[in-house]
């Protein structure tokens, strides 16, 4: 990852931080001021929903394009979900408690909680309009919600139960729903469930981000140690089967990454650090590796300096 050709910023959106101050790029080319503690973000509506953390308790809040505050904001337990098409952001907390801001005047709905025990974390969202008896785009979502030990989902229509086969949701888009279904000390296996059935299993790889045409879907290592992966496997979602690999040069001297995100259905954006330096890299399912966002001096005694959308 050292050397590579400068490509186009990320399409997608993303943040740096530069002297102690932290701003949201746009895809349409615009900055936000937002909190230097920001942990994740999504494009809502007129504004972002932006997701802030350390050395404070986690909290969620919507935000305009110019970076006002909206009138409430959430605790929350980490990360948040996106539907396919952007059109709905959830969040879950405390007592298994879960919301969702859609497009519709950035508005916020509540759902039935799930039965877990302290802080959910939201997952995925199926379904792009959370309003039951509205149409276009959608009629009703339900929302992938992991609790401490099981993970459940809450739709709009008022079920709550638990995701079958998984212990635990990683990923889901559309049918798609993919997760963890043991783990132990040494690895954790995973399963890819299409409407609710198993299609496939590995102990491989813990399933990440599904690509926007659903063909492909990231593989990070079955377990994590040390300070971060460098071993990234863009998998088929139909089958598991291996499309390309990003590994660790023998030398040692490799890349470790963190956020993967897809940026469309051919590329994915990827927050690294090596050798001092911290970058935003697109990997092409075909190969290809450029930089999106031009490496920056820094240390790993201090959080990264990019951190790119949730989708």
């Amino acid at each position: 990852m050292r050397d590579l050709d400068q490509g186009a910023p990320p399409a997608i959106a993303w943040t740096s931080r530069t002297a102690g101050k932290t701003v949201i790029h746009g895809t349409d080319g615009t900055t936000t001021p937002v909190s230097n503690n920001v942990v994740a973000l999504a494009p809502m509506g007129s504004g972002y929903v932006v997701q802030t953390a350390r050395n404070r308790p986690t909290t969620v809040r919507w935000i305009g394009a110019d970076g006002s505050p909206g009138r409430r904001e959430w605790r929350t337990g980490y990360g948040l979900a996106v539907s396919p098409l952007g059109h709905v952001v959830a969040f879950a907390g405390r007592r298994g408690r879960v919301w969702t801001i859609d497009q519709e005047g950035d508005r916020v709905l509540r759902f039935d909680p799930v039965p877990v025990t302290g802080t959910a974390h939201a997952v995925s969202v199926t379904g792009e309009n959370c309003k039951e008896g509205e149409g276009d785009p959608g009629f009703g979502c339900s929302i992938a919600v992991n609790g401490p030990h099981r993970a459940f989902y809450t739709s709009s229509h008022g079920i709550v139960d638990r995701v079958p086969h998984l212990r635990l949701a990683t990923t889901g888009r559309g049918r798609w729903q993919g997760g963890i279904t043991s783990f132990s000390e040494m690895r954790s296996c995973s399963a890819m469930l299409r409407s609710w059935r198993v299609t496939w299993r590995t102990c491989d790889n813990q399933l990440s981000d599904i690509s926007p045409d659903n063909r492909h879907v990231l593989g990070t290592p079955a377990y994590a140690d040390g300070f971060g992966p460098k071993v990234l496997d863009l998998l088929a979602t139909a089958d598991g089967s291996v499309a390309h690999s990003f590994t660790y040069a023998r030398n040692g001297h490799s890349a470790t990454y963190f956020g993967e995100v897809w940026e469309d259905a051919d590329h994915v954006l990827v927050v690294t650090y090596q050798d001092g330096e911290w970058a935003v890299v697109r990997l092409g399912v075909d190969g290809s590796v450029e930089y999106a966002v031009a490496p920056r001096r820094g240390s790993t005694d201090t959080r990264a300096p990019f951190q790119l959308q949730t989708r």
